[in-house]
Parts: structure tokens; sequence; C-alpha cells
């Protein structure tokens, strides 16, 4: 039997699913902390499925402690998921026969876990996502999704900016938005406090940016400045991963070593710390939230908590934090260390992410399940076939050696000259 999701969630307006042992079936298959955690709090509101979570054995799997944090709250804490190989997932979905196949994975992953869903007869509908703030939108992140009948968006603005890359890539896949499950705000959040009344600061990083150490150290200094600017106050960076854990995203540059550095050199007291577990245990009552693009910016608005977006290095694409331009949250790390800590403005609130729900997640899986079980889904085994040669192509680039690459390259290019 299934696992089922807590949530009594109902669409009245969507399809009628059966009930009872009828009920339609979801399989999701995670592969890192964070779509893990996405992926728990997804489920739980989808009551009219029958689910199943589970975990691709992948080099960024997390460990029992990333697995702990990233289900606290939810109807899956306390129980770790199966970890499956690729062989292994075919014969867990032939068992299974799910309706709904959701790939909560990285682009690579969800290319794999669509190919080998698509191979079922009948044909499960095939969904994915992203665990957070999904801007900027790009080709190549579509590309891995091309299988894919549907992509979750978080908020309209999302919704629109994907809706324009897969029509420019003429892939078909309906974009359904809702809420990011980690929002518990039933309206735009209001701010609960002040920054007068800070005494914890959050530094919630990212692996990908900012790429420079020397900005990754003016972060940290700023929450030394911050935190030592008053008693009784204290700086938490807030990591994801231990010594030897794997992040969804590799870090080159570590703030954990960062940090031990500062702390040598005296730039940094113990009133800056290192925090693990769960993000919700740090977002309390009197603390403050900083980020270059996390989304544990959106779980701090959501709890009516100041939260600031570093604009030292930009906020923009680059930097993946463009979502937040015009929010109101934008500061300097100059601000932030003098005590400025901001709330985001109403307007952006109600047009980024914090839009009332409607219905249209449950409504178009309660579909795609349905159209799933009458077996009106068009067949894609010639496509996740090649899917699949696009996978070991890449695959076979990663295993040769950089002399190999580089003359398969220029020869590439020469013929490409000579057809000309």
């Amino acid at each position: 039997m299934l696992n089922r999701g807590d949530s009594a969630a109902r669409t009245a307006a969507g399809p009628r699913l059966p009930s009872g042992p009828d009920r339609p079936r979801l399989v999701a298959v995670a592969d890192s902390e964070s779509y893990l955690k996405w992926a728990a709090r997804l489920l739980d509101r989808l009551g009219d499925f029958d689910t199943r979570l589970v975990l691709m054995d992948t080099p960024i799997l997390p460990a029992a402690a990333q697995i702990e944090a990233a289900t606290a709250g939810t109807s899956w804490a306390g129980r770790r998921p199966a970890v499956i190989g690729r062989r292994g997932l075919a014969a867990l979905l032939t068992e299974l026969g799910p309706h709904i196949v959701l790939a909560a994975a990285t682009g690579p992953v969800v290319q794999q876990i669509h190919a080998t869903a698509a191979r079922l007869r009948p044909r499960p509908g095939l969904v994915s996502g992203l665990p957070g703030v999904g801007l900027p939108a790009t080709g190549k992140g579509a590309r891995y999704r091309r299988l894919g009948d549907a992509f979750l968006t978080h908020s309209h603005r999302e919704a629109a900016e994907y809706a324009r890359v897969y029509a420019g890539l003429r892939l078909p896949a309906e974009i359904l938005t809702t809420r990011l499950p980690m929002l518990e705000s039933q309206a735009p959040p209001a701010a609960r406090g002040g920054a007068d009344g800070v005494r914890r600061l959050v530094f919630a990083p990212q692996a990908k940016v900012p790429v420079r150490r020397e900005q990754r150290e003016a972060v940290l200094r700023a929450l030394a400045a911050w935190a030592a600017a008053a008693p009784g106050r204290e700086a938490v960076v807030k990591l994801r991963s231990r010594e030897g854990e794997q992040e969804t995203h590799h870090e080159h540059v570590s703030y954990r070593e960062l940090l031990a550095q500062l702390r040598a050199a005296g730039e940094a007291g113990p009133q800056v710390r290192e925090g693990y577990g769960p993000m919700s245990d740090f977002l309390t009552p009197s603390s403050a939230l900083v980020t270059v693009s996390s989304t544990a910016a959106l779980e701090s608005l959501d709890r009516g908590l100041p939260t600031a977006i570093i604009s030292d290095f930009g906020v923009d694409d680059e930097m993946l934090n463009e979502a937040f331009a015009g929010s109101g949250t934008e500061r300097t790390l100059a601000q932030i260390a003098a005590g400025d800590l901001p709330f985001a403005s109403e307007r952006w609130l109600e047009e980024n992410y914090f839009h009332a729900e409607d219905g249209e997640l449950e409504r178009g899986l309660a579909l795609l399940a349905l159209r799933a079980r009458e077996r009106q889904l068009p067949g894609l085994r010639r496509q996740a076939a090649m899917q699949d040669l696009r996978r070991v192509r890449a695959e076979l680039r990663t295993l040769a050696p950089a002399p190999v690459v580089r003359a398969y390259r220029a020869g590439a290019a020469a013929v490409r000259g000579l057809s000309r």
C-alpha cells in the first residue's frame, strides 16, 4: 500500500477522482535535500492521491541528517525514503503502476526519470518543477524536461517566463502555477516586527553565488559587524550540509572554511556561528534573514520577518536573484551591518510567490491522472530513446580525456566548415 499524504485539500472544480483503493497513484523521485524538502511538502497537499516518495541514488544523495531536516514538519518525518538506482526505478514503477511520476530532481536526473517512466505501458503523466525561486527560466533546464507533460512554477511571473521558453523550444508541457509548499500564509504576509527587535541574523548561503572568495568573506564580515554592534546578538550561517555531506549544487568556496579562517584571524567572534537543521528552527520571532538569492528569503517573508537581499554583487540573473528586484528588500552589506533590515513591499508580495491559491495544481494533476488512467496520453517511447542517447553522449564526454574532447570538437568544427 502506498503512503498517503495527510492533506485534506480538495478542488471542487477539478475532475472527480476515485476514492479508496482506486485513488490515483503518484510516485515522487527526489535526488537531493532541497528537492526532497519541496517534494515532501508538495505531496502532503495532494490528499486525493496515494503517494510514494523515494530517493534516487546519485552523488548528491542527502545524508540521514539532511533527510531529517528536509522532511521535518511533514507526514514523511521519521521515515527514511527508499533509495533506488536507475534499474531499481524501472522495477519500482513497473510494480506500482503510477498515474503520475513527479521528478523532483536536477535536470539530468529528471531526464533519466522521465525517460524511464515514459517506457511504461500505460504511460503515466510526467511532471517536474523546481524547489524554490525558478528564475531565470533557461532553455537548458527546459530541454532536460522535454518529455514532461507538466512543469510546476510558483508565481505568475515564473509561469509567464517558462511559458515563453517552452513555446520557443516547441515543448508542449502545460505550465501549472501553485504556491511554494513551504509557504503557509493564506494572504500576502505583513511585517510582524522591526529591525530594532532582531537578536538573531540568519544568513542563508547559496552554493553557486557569489562566486569569488572575497565576496563571501565580505558577507561574513558584515554578519560579524552586525553581531558585535550590540550585546545579546548572534549571527548564524545556516548551512545545508556538514563536512562530507552533499548538496544540490557543488560549493567551490566553503563558508564553513572561510568562517574558521576569519575566527583564527580575529575577524569573527563567538557571536557568529554555524547552524544546521530545518530552516524553520531558525526563522523564529526576533530573527531576520539575509541572503543573496536563497528561497529561504520567501520562508522568512512568509513568517513576517525582516528579510534582506544582498545587493553588493548585483540583483540580476547572474546572481540568481533577479526575482527580488524591486521587492524593497535589496540592501548593501554596509546597510545590513548597520542594522537596516527591511521587509518586502505588499505589491511585490502579491505579484511574486504570495498569490492566492486557486486550485490550479490540483485540477491540473487530477486531469493528468485521469488521462493516464484512460490511456489518453501520447506515447513517448521513441522520444525516451532519444533522451537516453543524449544522456549517454553527455556521460561519455565527461569520461573522455580532455585532449580527446578537444580533438573531437576541432574535427566537428572542421566538418561543419566544409559543409557550408
